[in-house]
């Protein structure tokens, strides 16, 4: 089993909710919790973020059954993107399963006391490519798909240049997830990248190396993120719906 969590990684968002979440439950049912504030969102709703015009259109669906996610981190280099085979890649296979909503009680207000104003803080500059689109493999798995890769050198705090991720984009419901397979991602390849996104293939294999199938990455298009709340509030919007 692979543990992909890296303190300060530029999609951390996503790894600790969707993998290091089910990982620490050790296959058992969860409910992962994103930050404090931050609506959940399905992964279509990508067009509704002020960043970007781009949308996944990858058939929505759920929000009960078993679907795909996968995250493999690479390099660019010229206009393909190579995943690594060292580890950093994953697929995770999940079993959603709809629950009854929990009543979030009503806190008791106390007064404050006014606080001191605060200099607001320069937001992190960066220079990231957010490419849109969706995967398809043989076993009739859909989902969007996106590929986060720095304009130039490496993402924020890491020591590769880009990341594939993809997961369903499920309809709104409260659900819970529970991990049912995994295993290592063998081959990821996205080529001819450019504004207008870029398509390659993908091979996944179960733990013992043995084939689990295969399928298709289409990028749709792309845009430029320049600071890095940004980008986190962009890979937070498009994580699928779940109880928190």
């Amino acid at each position: 089993m692979y543990h992909l969590s890296r303190r300060g990684a530029a999609v951390a968002l996503f790894t600790a909710a969707s993998l290091v979440a089910c990982h620490s439950a050790g296959g058992g049912t969860y409910s992962p919790a994103l930050s404090d504030g931050v609506a959940q969102v399905s992964s279509g709703d990508l067009a509704a973020s002020p960043q970007t015009a781009l949308q996944c259109k990858a058939k929505q669906e759920g929000p009960k059954g078993t679907f795909l996610t996968y995250i493999a981190t690479g390099n660019v280099k010229g206009t393909t993107f190579t995943a690594s085979t060292n580890g950093t890649s994953e697929w995770i296979l999940e079993q959603y399963t709809k629950v009854k909503p929990t009543p979030t009680p009503k806190p008791t207000p106390t007064p404050k006391p006014t606080p001191t104003p605060k200099p607001t803080p320069t937001p992190k500059p960066v220079s990231v490519y957010f490419y849109v689109g969706s995967f398809t493999m043989k076993n009739k798995q859909v989902g969007c798909a996106y590929l986060i890769a720095a304009v130039k050198g490496n993402l924020p705090d890491e020591k590769f240049s880009g990341e594939a991720l993809g997961f369903p984009n499920l309809k709104s419901g409260n659900t819970k997830g529970k991990l049912v397979d995994s295993g290592p991602v063998k081959s990821l390849v996205i080529s001819h990248l450019s504004s207008k996104g870029g398509s390659g293939p993908v091979t996944l294999v179960e733990s013992n190396n043995k084939s689990y199938t295969t399928g298709t990455i289409t990028l749709t298009g792309r845009t430029v993120v320049k600071e890095i709340d940004q980008l986190r509030q962009l890979i937070q919007q498009q994580m699928p719906s779940r109880d928190r």
